[in-house]
């Protein structure tokens, strides 16, 4: 209940800073390391509490910066009057950012356990473990660096587009990385972690459900527009 509560309150954080965000996004980018920061100080030293472990889980199980990039995914699949995506569509960019910071939290808490045993890693469920990992953080750092301005401005239109489509493996990809880590917990019977995949599962399923929605209402808009231009072509040579 208290990773339910504590994305709840983290959505609507977002919901409430959106065009602060968007005005002056440097703050919030300094704010988000340094909560990465606290939560790689307060792990090494064990720190206890209430809000402690509403905010520890956010971090370690990734499920704050899962939360950020599922609002950019969601936010592209959404009807063009939808509040949600009126509200949200114009901070894309910075959500991404911030998803990548808080992600980095994740990473390096896991990278500090498995680095050091690379020398037996590559085999078995670790070896597949490690090699997913590593290609989502490839993907994420392609993602990162070409959602700031100055990069996106040095591409051409169309090679910006091809490289943010690669969001898509990204996010499905992420979901699986998650659910793959939080299973032995989930199976032991971690209530946590149960809610954790739960969560998971059911936003990538609607996330799924609404991306083909939209990508089947496309093309029947386009087929439709194609007929109505055909119709016009005939109606001028008649």
């Amino acid at each position: 209940m208290r990773f339910i509560v504590a994305l709840v309150l983290s959505f609507a954080l977002i919901w409430a800073c959106a065009k602060p965000l968007k005005k002056h996004p440097a703050p919030f980018y300094v704010g988000a390391i340094a909560l990465v920061g606290l939560y790689i100080w307060g792990t090494s030293v064990g720190v206890r509490g209430e809000m402690w472990s509403m905010f520890q889980p956010l971090m370690q199980r990734c499920a704050l910066a899962f939360l950020l990039f599922s609002i950019v995914v969601f936010v592209g699949v959404l009807g063009e009057k939808s509040a949600l995506r009126v509200r949200l569509m114009p901070i894309r960019r910075q959500l991404s950012i911030l998803g990548c910071i808080f992600a980095a939290g994740h990473i390096v808490f896991y990278g500090s356990s498995y680095v050091p045993r690379l020398s037996s890693a590559f085999s078995g469920n670790l070896a597949f473990s490690l090699g997913l990992a590593a290609l989502i953080t490839a993907l994420m750092a392609v993602l990162c660096v070409t959602s700031f301005q100055i990069v996106k401005h040095g591409m051409s239109a169309a090679a910006w587009k091809r490289v943010q489509r690669l969001a898509y493996p990204f996010y499905l990809l992420m979901y699986v990385h998650l659910a793959l880590l939080l299973m032995p917990s989930a199976l032991a019977g971690n209530q946590v972690a149960v809610i954790s995949i739960a969560v998971y599962s059911v936003i990538v399923s609607a996330y799924a459900v609404l991306r083909v929605a939209k990508a089947l209402g496309d093309r029947a808009g386009s087929t439709a527009a194609a007929r109505t231009a055909d119709l016009d072509l005939e109606s001028a040579a008649a």
